[in-house]
């Protein structure tokens, strides 16, 4: 990226987080009701229309953009929000997940930058005692508010989530969440104080781990209804 493009990206962070801070203080207590989407998002979807909704963990510096590319799975791995190549890339979805946030697993990509940008804030999470003070994840749609309750900070191996466990089938939900304890590793987190149903939503935050090449970082989180 440029410098250019890098103080664009910077202010727009800079305006995303503040924009979402400001919305985030009353989302839990008025969920969907009277939703105005932040001016940031808004603005951000202008420049780049194939962003679909803004994350913010509160409390986190993790408050970017969400992209998704209709045709191209992965397409944002190395694409910033104003199509220039290269690192940080974009945080994103693909196709398959939909851009509404209502499939049961959407899972959500992103760098974990060295620095702590991006998703090398997930890092954070391997603490207990920071999870249990950030417990919440909040999705900024241009239709509504999602609010989630983090569940699990996995280890876990790299194997596609989607591929191996498709939303459509009720047994592959299961086999889902059941993989969280099977198949996570030293140092996860796997909590039981939010009942989670298969037939709800949930959302899963994917990085990868300096020097575990084999494995990725998972936060993953239950809709609130």
């Amino acid at each position: 990226m440029n410098t250019t493009s890098a103080r664009r990206a910077a202010r727009f962070l800079a305006a995303l987080l503040c924009a979402l801070v400001l919305v985030g203080c009353c989302a839990a207590m008025a969920v969907y009701a009277d939703y105005a989407p932040p001016a940031a998002l808004v603005e951000a979807w202008k420049q780049n229309s194939h962003v679909i909704g803004g994350l913010m963990i509160p409390g986190t510096t993790v408050a970017y953009p969400i992209l998704e590319h209709p045709t191209v799975d992965d397409y944002y791995l190395n694409i910033c929000i104003d199509g220039t190549e290269g690192y940080p890339g974009s945080i994103y979805t693909n196709k398959m997940e939909g851009q509404m946030f209502d499939t049961f697993n959407t899972v959500i990509y992103g760098h974990n930058m060295r620095d702590g940008s991006y998703f090398g804030a997930l890092r954070d999470f391997l603490d207990e005692d920071f999870l249990n003070e950030h417990r919440q994840i909040f999705i900024y749609a241009l239709d509504g508010v999602h609010v989630y309750d983090i569940f699990a900070v996995s280890v876990y191996n790299d194997k596609r989530i989607t591929d191996y466990f498709p939303d459509d089938k009720p047994a592959d939900r299961q086999a889902f969440l059941d993989s969280l304890r099977e198949d996570s590793q030293p140092g996860s987190i796997l909590l039981d104080d939010v009942p989670v149903d298969i037939e709800g939503h949930i959302v899963t935050l994917s990085t990868c781990i300096t020097d575990m090449h084999d494995n990725r970082l998972l936060i993953v989180a239950f809709e609130r209804e």
